[in-house]
């Protein structure tokens, strides 16, 4: 079994909230299975509809997500900002711009991506 640290969000003086989001360290074994489930339209779903979810509140943001064949979901776009995959070290998505509400939007995004690709494991027989 594979081990993870549980995505958190943090408070960051002088930046706002931080979402600290860690992937499965097996995590590119589990993309093939994850697009052949055909989960990344649940997570295409998920986003649009979490982004009509929050239309026309403090949240409000247009949700960008860029897939790569290989490495599953390299970047999730919320306005101006997003997280991108960092390969380095433990795999995680690592912000940039965030620190505000759109925080929130783009790590439900990400843990929603985890949640299906951990749901991609191959069954022992």
């Amino acid at each position: 079994m594979d081990s993870m640290v549980y995505p958190t969000l943090e408070i960051v003086e002088g930046r706002g909230i931080i979402p600290r989001i860690c992937l499965p360290r097996n995590y590119k074994t589990l993309i093939p299975l994850f697009y052949e489930e055909g989960r990344r339209k649940t997570v295409e779903t998920y986003a649009k509809e979490l982004e009509e979810y929050i239309a026309g509140g403090r949240l409000e943001t247009k949700i960008r997500l860029q897939w790569n064949e290989e490495k599953g979901l390299i970047n999730i776009s919320v306005g101006t900002a997003g997280l991108d995959l960092n390969e380095r070290g433990w795999p995680s998505f690592q912000e940039h711009n965030l620190g505000g509400h759109f925080s929130f939007t783009a790590s439900a995004v990400a843990t929603k991506y985890i949640s299906e690709l951990l749901k991609s494991r191959p069954s022992p027989n």
